[in-house]
């Protein structure tokens, strides 16, 4: 009679996202979390949507403020999915052997790292006597510049950066991608963003112009 028990393999956690990355990358790969990951991140956008309106709309039971969250739970799960997609893609082209569901998982795990820094904007904004679209965590707000500068400053943030040192290292680790194909392709996704705040710098300022 075989008296081993046979024992599950951990699953990754999105506190040891903090503590211990690569370990959950690791444990990612083997057998990939995604429902309670997933979960955390809708209620996280849910709740980082409620503080921002709930400043300039107390009443947020109305009609306006369901359709708002409505929005920011298909936003976040368009967000989840797409990104799932472009991580399977660069693991795959990178020379990974992964599926879509460990990527969906690697998804849910650098929107957390994201959305964090969204919570803490939008918690300061909905307590704190400050302009809205103050930034925080980013150096968006650090110096006193104007448009397009201002909102190329807010590129760089310290969750945002810290979302894609997260995607390089899952890329690696639970896609299996080679680290040079998972470093050019986040570097690519950040010059992506860095263009698109030139773009919409430059659109804020000619609007102010106008004005």
């Amino acid at each position: 009679m075989d008296d081993r028990i046979e024992t599950k393999e951990p699953m990754p956690s999105l506190i040891g996202l903090i503590t211990n990355p690569a370990l959950q990358f690791e444990r990612m790969k083997r057998r990939p979390a995604v429902a309670l990951p997933m979960f955390i991140v809708f209620v996280l956008s849910v709740l980082s949507a409620y503080l921002y309106i709930s400043k300039d709309f107390p009443d947020t039971y109305t009609y306006f403020g369901m359709i708002i969250f409505l929005w920011e739970f298909l936003k976040t799960g368009i967000y989840l999915f797409v990104s799932a997609l472009i991580l399977w893609l660069i693991a795959t082209i990178g020379g990974g052997k992964t599926n879509f569901v460990t990527m969906f998982s690697l998804a849910s795990f650098v929107g957390f790292a994201k959305i964090i820094g969204d919570v803490i904007n939008n918690t300061v904004y909905r307590f704190a006597n400050v302009p809205e679209g103050t930034s925080f965590t980013s150096l968006h707000d650090v110096f006193s510049a104007v448009e397009p500068y201002k909102s190329i400053l807010g590129v760089f943030d310290i969750f945002m950066v810290w979302a894609l040192v997260l995607a390089a290292e899952g890329l690696q680790k639970a896609g299996g991608a080679s680290k040079r194909a998972s470093w050019i392709a986040v570097a690519v996704l950040f010059i992506l963003k860095f263009l698109f705040a030139c773009f919409f710098g430059l659109f804020a300022a000619l609007f102010e112009d106008i004005f």
